[in-house]
Parts: C-alpha cells; structure tokens; sequence
C-alpha cells in the first residue's frame, strides 16, 4: 500500500486511496485525521503528535513546534524567527539542532518520527502494510530541505516514492469544472506561503511559474499579532512579556492566545483575550481585540503576500483577468485577511475563492500521485542555477538555468536546451573545479552591477573536478 503524507507547520497528515481510487484521510485513535506536528523531548525520549500537544505551553522550553521551517535552512532564517524559540537552536553541518534541556535533538529526527506516526496509524487502519509514501514538500524547499526530508523518512524505516511540491499536489484533488484551464494555487501554509500557476491540460498539469515567501505563514501571522499585544500589555500595565520569564512561557502562551484570537475573528467582529497568571505572565492579563486592530497589525504581511501574487504572474507572463480559477489552500487559509488581500490580488471577488477542503487538498493529492496510473506533472525549478565562476579576479554565480525553467529541460544539443559557453581561468590548465549552486536570494542574478551574486549566497548542490585537461591549440 502506498500513503501521501503531508506535514505542515502545525499539523500532520496522510491519506490513502480507497479500492475506488479516491483518496481517503487516515484516522488516528481518537477519530481525529490530523496530528499535531511537534514533539516534546521528555526524559524518557521523544514524543510526537497529541501527547506533546497537551502541555504545549507548559512545555515551551523542551517542545518543538514547526520542525519543517528549521529543515535545511536554520542558519539562513531570520534572526527575529529564532529569537520566538523557548530553545537554542544551532546549525551542524545543515542540520539544524534543538537544545531541548534534556538532549539535542535535530529537526529531522522529529520530521522522521511524524512520518513514523502517520504510516503506524495508516497500517492500523487498514490492516495492511505501508510499502511506500508520497511525501508533499514546499514549492519553494531548496534542495537540503527535499534530501533532509527523503533522508528522515528512510531513516525511520520509510520508503520514499517520490516528492511533490504542495500546490502541485492540491491541484491534482481540487474539484475543479473541466474548463477551468489557467489555474492559481496559494499555499498559505502555517510557516510559509507560495503560488504556483498551473495549466491544466485534460488529466495532465503543467506548472508555468512558482514564486515563494518562507517568512510569510500562519505562524507568522500570529506572531505579529503577539507582538503586538506585546506592546499594547506594555504599555497599559507595565510588563514586558518577552522577558517576563527566562524559559520563554510567556511569550509561547501569548503567541498560542494571539493564533486563538485570529481563529474566533474569522466569525465574530471581536473577543476578549485573557491570559492567567500561571502562563508565566506575572498576573491576569485582559484585553478586547478587534478585527480592525488585526486588519492593522497584519497590514504589512498582505502587503508581503500582495507583492508575491504580483511577482508570480509577471514571472508567467499572464494576467489576472487571464486566470479561469484560484484554489486557496494551507492552514491559514480560511483567515478572512488572507482571503481578501488573495482575492484583490487576482481580481476578483473573495467568494469566488475555492477553498472547499483547503487543509486537506495537497496530502489528498500526494495520494492520488502515488496511483500507477497517475496523471503527469510537469514542474518548474522555484530557483536559478548555474555555477561559480570568475569575472576578472572576482568570483561569482554565474547563472545557466533561470527560475520557473520547466523541468526536465530539453537535452542538450536539442532546442531549448539550457547551455552557457565557460572558458578557463589560465593559459594550459589542465583542471577545474565546478561547483554546481542554487540561489534562493531577492535578485535576479547577473554577473555584472548590483544584480550580482557571490557564490557564499548560493546553496551548493555538488561539486566536480575536471582534470586531465588538454589546453586547445590555435591553428
């Protein structure tokens, strides 16, 4: 049997196909389809899943909660997201290590444990055994992300298939009209939000161009709401949360108040926020908040998500008028802000919106992909590539494949084949050193003018040595 698996930020799940080859959510114990995606470090071990969830704040300091955003990228986050952390994290190598008080644990051992979980729970639901798995990953996941997440999975006793990026795979479930042909997906997933613009070709699907904002997430969302409760607690009762505490308690249970008053703002114009005394907060703590403050603090952040819908259209060359359907999937995605600002992006109505199953869409369609019969996909690479090379005495990123170039690009030596000329640096040498690199950074990169990119910018892929050489003689 073969299962999709999709782990989010804050939660985890897997669906399998039915013996009529619909996709089906697997169910846990309790009757719920969803796993929280965190893990607590015990003196006992490692828990992941529900038991964690349960004391989560109480638990700050020792539980990790989004081990997806620290995959592959801890050192490039920004400072201000490690500082939310009630733990120390460092970079080993790419890894990135929790400190958790009673052990170190890396990000990837808890991917790999909730992978774990989720195929456990499907074996005993359906009585059989789990050969294979789907896993579904960020459109925008640079290339340690994608090995971290294979590697984590193997190491706890799952075979990988194959990897589907998120919007790629939601679009492959989405219940869409048959005429419904130029497609947006917007992602806006708890630690990140993406867009892929996809052409729908009878069963097959083709993605034209993706674009991504790995700060721009649920999460983030609600923290921008804490901090903002931050500053209004400070100032009318004098008490700075973020060090009200040195185990980080306070801010956990403010940053968990703040994500609970976005969710009863999604139906109600206001609520009455309450944090007690025993959260690490000193004393009781009360206050209104209403959609308009939200519709404020969160100005910036639908800015940041405005800006991304207009960068993957130009990245396309199409128009939003030119657009038949836009699918809205993630765990914030039923957050009225994100809705309105999608909506005004593409230009159209926020009704017209499809969001039917949106927390469920991408691992539903990881499951359908692992079928034999499964439709094609064609993808894009989300980010240049190319190799280091000198221009003068400076070394640079030279690129040779642009962002959102189809995958698999056509041979060389065939038209629209991806080639660039080199030449060597000296006269009769005999070797070279190539170091193949993906850049993930704002600019689009050139080898002259502010548009450069040094390759200590670039994530390396591999790298090979060319020796035996033979200098080319003139005639």
């Amino acid at each position: 049997m073969r299962l999709g698996i999709d782990i989010g930020t804050d939660v985890a799940q897997a669906a399998l196909l039915d013996p009529a080859g619909a996709a089906q959510l697997v169910r846990f114990a309790d009757g719920s389809t969803r796993l929280p995606a965190l893990a607590r470090q015990t003196m006992h071990g490692l828990q992941v899943g529900s038991g964690a969830a349960q004391s989560l704040v109480g638990n700050a300091e020792t539980t990790v909660v989004g081990c997806t955003r620290l995959m592959g990228r801890a050192s490039d986050l920004p400072r201000r997201l490690l500082d939310r952390l009630a733990y120390p994290v460092r970079d080993v190598a790419g890894e990135a290590l929790c400190d958790l008080l009673y052990a170190e644990v890396r990000a990837s051992e808890i991917y790999g444990q909730l992978v774990r979980a989720l195929v456990d729970a499907a074996e005993t639901m359906s009585g059989e055994v789990v050969d294979e798995v789907v896993l579904t990953v960020p459109a925008s996941a640079e290339n340690r992300f994608r090995l971290q997440a294979r590697a984590a999975a193997e190491a706890a006793g799952v075979r990988v298939m194959r990897l589907i990026n998120q919007p790629t795979a939601a679009i492959l479930a989405a219940d869409l009209p048959a005429t419904a042909q130029r497609v947006a997906v917007v992602n806006c997933a708890g630690g990140a939000t993406e867009i892929s613009l996809v052409e729908r070709m009878g069963l097959d699907t083709r993605v034209v161009a993706t674009a991504g904002d790995l700060t721009l997430g649920g999460d983030d969302l609600a923290w921008a709401v804490a901090d903002k409760l931050a500053e209004r607690f400070h100032t009318v009762a004098g008490l700075d949360l973020a060090t009200a505490d040195s185990a980080g308690l306070a801010r956990a249970g403010l940053r968990r108040a703040a994500g609970e008053a976005l969710e009863t703002l999604c139906i109600a114009p206001e609520t009455l926020l309450v944090l007690d005394h025993g959260g690490g907060f000193g004393r009781d703590l009360a206050t209104v908040v209403r959609r308009s403050d939200t519709d404020l603090w969160l100005a910036p952040q639908m800015e940041q998500l405005s800006e991304l819908c207009a960068r993957v259209l130009g990245a396309s060359g199409w128009s939003a008028s030119q657009l038949d359907a836009v699918v809205l999937i993630g765990e914030a995605a039923h957050l009225p802000h994100i809705q309105l600002t999608v909506a005004a992006a593409f230009e159209r109505p926020a009704a017209s919106l499809h969001t039917l199953a949106a927390q469920t869409l991408a691992v539903r369609g990881a499951a359908l992909i692992s079928a034999q019969s499964a439709p094609l996909v064609w993808d894009v690479t989300p980010y240049p590539l190319g190799i280091n090379c000198y221009y003068g005495n400076t070394e640079l990123f030279s690129p040779i494949i642009a962002a959102n170039t189809p995958i698999p690009t056509p041979a060389v030596g065939m038209a629209g084949a991806c080639t660039e000329p080199f030449q060597t640096r000296e006269p009769d040498q005999t070797e070279v050193r190539l170091d193949v690199l993906q850049y993930r950074g704002p600019r689009v990169p050139q080898t002259h003018g502010k548009q450069r990119v040094f390759p200590k910018e670039c994530e390396q892929l591999g790298s090979w040595l060319f020796s035996g050489l033979h200098p080319q003689r003139g005639k």
